[in-house]
């Protein structure tokens, strides 16, 4: 195993001087409220400061969306990323992710858009997705009313909010539109595969993620088994081609690693544009450690060129 980075050991070992019970131990109300608790409320403090900050919603199909606008200050009508938080389909929302939106908005010069979507047991798939499917639309549809330039959008994500980035890029290119011009995928959940290599080798628990914690996702999001294979919910298994450049990040020590390998080697096949990065001596959850974890900021900047490159070409 990769040694971890000494500011990501002092984070681990920081976690298991405090042991909690394991989220499959628990109900998806009570493993919420141990996260907003014990997790979120503490790794978005003292989070940056930005121009504006708006809630808004949209319609979906199970009724209005709730979205978060991060507005660095950038002039109108603007480039904007629509954010899907992790979580895996059962945890997080518009407050859990707030540091990290406000980080890229600040160093992609973009509007942020953070979507609250249905979770899973109560909503699953493909509630989740349609959501996300229809925030896109609802926005692209805002344009400039809302400061937004439709034709300059993207779509990104972590963990289970990477599986519904990508499968919501797949979702609109197959539907013809909105037109996406960028995708995030940062340690994407793509894959059900419960034999994944990465999944033996760090899901015993000690790194953060569990490769239990993650069946259990699965087990709250999909209705049955079948729907492993449904490319739409374990978007690896679908057609990669003609998406818009994707930005694929993985954490070295991640139970989920190997989905983001397997992802780009299927790119690569696919001979679809894309870049990675792979993030040495980190584990899961380490995109929301900015505040604690010094070398995330500087891959949060990588991540925003890309943003630059990717969004900030004017339209027409």
């Amino acid at each position: 195993m990769d040694a971890l980075h000494p500011q990501m050991r002092a984070i681990v070992d920081m976690a298991s001087a405090t042991p909690l019970p394991a989220l499959p131990s628990l109900s998806p109300a009570a493993a919420r409220a141990q996260d907003a608790e014990h997790y979120d409320a503490y790794w978005n403090a003292e989070a940056p400061a930005l121009a504006a900050v708006a809630e808004r919603r949209v319609p979906g199909a199970g009724g209005a969306i709730a979205l978060r606008f991060y507005d660095p200050g950038v002039a109108k009508p603007a480039p904007c990323l629509v954010y899907l938080h992790g979580g895996g389909f059962v945890l997080g929302g518009l407050d859990s992710h707030d540091r990290v939106c406000r980080e890229l908005a600040l160093a992609g010069g973009v509007l942020v858009a953070a979507v609250d979507y249905r979770l899973a047991p109560e909503h699953r798939f493909p509630e989740p997705l349609e959501d996300c499917v229809a925030a896109v639309a609802g926005i692209a549809a805002a344009g400039v009313g809302w400061g937004i330039d439709p034709a300059r959008l993207g779509v990104g994500g972590d963990s289970a909010g990477g599986n519904l980035a990508l499968a919501t890029l797949l979702a609109l290119r197959d539907r013809g539109g909105p037109k996406l011009r960028a995708g995030l995928l940062v340690y994407g959940m793509f894959s059900a595969d419960p034999d994944l290599d990465s999944r033996r080798r760090f899901g015993d628990g000690s790194l953060l993620l569990s490769a239990a914690d993650i069946e259990w996702f699965w087990d709250c999001y999909l209705a049955n088994p079948a729907q492993r294979q449904d490319p739409r919910a374990a978007p690896l298994l679908a057609e990669l081609g003609g998406l818009p450049p994707l930005y694929v990040a993985a954490a070295a020590l991640d139970p989920l690693l190997d989905d983001s390998l397997q992802l780009v080697d299927r790119l690569k096949r696919a001979g679809q544009p894309h870049d990675f990065r792979l993030w040495p001596g980190l584990t899961h959850s380490s995109f929301q450690m900015t505040r604690r974890l010094e070398p995330m900021r500087g891959y949060i900047a990588e991540i925003g060129a890309f943003l630059k490159r990717t969004l900030a070409g004017f339209s027409g």
